[in-house]
């Protein structure tokens, strides 16, 4: 009875976050890096699952055995019962628990549909920003937002702007090589050696390659498979914050996405050679706590956009608006070598809540390319 109760919990927390089931080591990376008692909504479903194990160890020992033959029948087809309520009261939000996908599924990425996937032959800078559980909100607030933060009118006078949407599987590393290899497949089982990646192209073609995250290197593994995939310099919590960027708390701790974009800006604008960054941002990380930006408030009093709505939702578009801010802030500086930008969605946000999930598109995530207009077109086509 505990195992069961247990192991349902992880297979629960598992799909939650749209990663394979055999993935048990992260739930050990998740206890070692995460801080789940910073949130109320993990504590209140921790204390859930503890009375629910008690009573139902406490129980099992005393319940009788089925005798007659329409025992065991009656509680079989209770049992189909519930599973079938089940599934009926969870088939709106059943397709955004996303695995892989079966082999042979057409491939779709935003390097891709941007042509970027090899290196133009003017080598402008290229920086590509996986923006952590960036999903494409249906609800008409969430959508004037979106359209607020990652269409801003601004840009146009210096960037050909354009815009769509990508089918997403899997979690935010299977979205990392969904973008850097073009495959949908797990970082430990992908062939880099064999299979060359985005990075060791434009490595090849001369551009300085660059991985950036605000957490622990050791957290999926990025600071080993990173420059497998071809990335001559990797940045981690640590060096960020040595160069200036400062701490964030919350249930992800790590460096401020706001500050990694100025030091991103920095190397633009002091590089000797053509960059290839790349930045998988942090703080929208689900669930969104207080001090996980510092731009993060409001949600709580009622003067945020969305305080209404929910305290996470309103909290993540709070941190959507903090990181948009700051790439903007980037894209816009005056000083700033001619350079591209990607920015796109690893999967949509991996809410608990049925009505929060339902609020965002279930199928696709979202990605915005600015392609610099101080010079011509490169010989890919950004799509439309």
């Amino acid at each position: 009875m505990a195992g069961l109760t247990l192991a349902s919990a992880f297979e629960y927390i598992i799909n939650a976050f749209n990663l394979e089931i055999s993935r048990v080591d992260a739930l050990q990376e998740f206890i070692v890096n995460a801080r789940p008692l910073a949130s109320l909504e993990y504590l209140a479903g921790g204390a859930i699952l503890l009375v629910a194990l008690f009573f139902a160890v406490r129980g099992a020992g005393r319940t009788e055995r089925f005798g007659p033959v329409w025992n065991w029948m009656l509680g079989f087809v209770a049992v189909l019962g519930l599973a079938q309520a089940d599934s009926l009261a969870t088939a709106a939000t059943s397709n955004t628990y996303r695995g892989l996908p079966a082999a042979g599924t057409p491939f779709h990425s935003a390097v891709n549909a941007n042509g970027i996937a090899t290196p133009g032959k003017r080598k402008r800078n290229l920086v590509v920003i996986l923006v952590e559980a960036l999903g494409r909100p249906v609800f008409p607030e969430g959508r004037k937002l979106f359209e607020a933060d990652w269409h801003r009118t601004e840009w146009n006078g210096r960037y050909t702007v354009s815009s769509g949407e990508i089918p997403y599987f899997g979690s935010t590393t299977n979205g990392e090589l969904r973008e850097l290899c073009g495959v949908y497949s797990n970082y430990d089982a992908f062939d880099f050696e064999h299979r060359p990646c985005m990075p060791g192209r434009y490595a090849k073609a001369g551009y300085d390659t660059l991985a950036i995250h605000a957490f622990d290197g050791k957290f999926f593994d990025r600071a080993a498979w990173w420059p497998r995939a071809g990335f001559a310099h990797t940045m981690f919590r640590r060096q960020l914050e040595e160069g200036g960027a400062r701490k964030c708390g919350g249930m992800w701790p790590g460096a401020c996405d706001v500050d990694i974009a100025g030091q991103i800006g920095h190397r633009l604008k002091t590089a000797g050679k053509p960059q290839f960054i790349y930045w998988v941002t942090l703080n929208t990380h689900l669930p969104v706590l207080a001090g996980a930006t510092p731009g993060m408030g409001g949600c709580e009093d009622g003067t945020a956009p969305l305080a209404g709505m929910g305290l996470m939702r309103c909290r993540l578009f709070v941190a959507y608006h903090d990181v948009a801010q700051a790439i903007s802030v980037l894209a816009m500086d005056p000083d700033l070598p001619p350079t591209d930008f990607l920015i796109v969605g690893d999967h949509m946000p991996p809410f608990m809540n049925r009505n929060e999930r339902l609020a965002f598109d279930g199928y696709t995530v979202p990605w915005i390319f600015l392609q610099s207009k101080d010079h011509a077109p490169e010989s890919g086509t950004p799509a439309s």
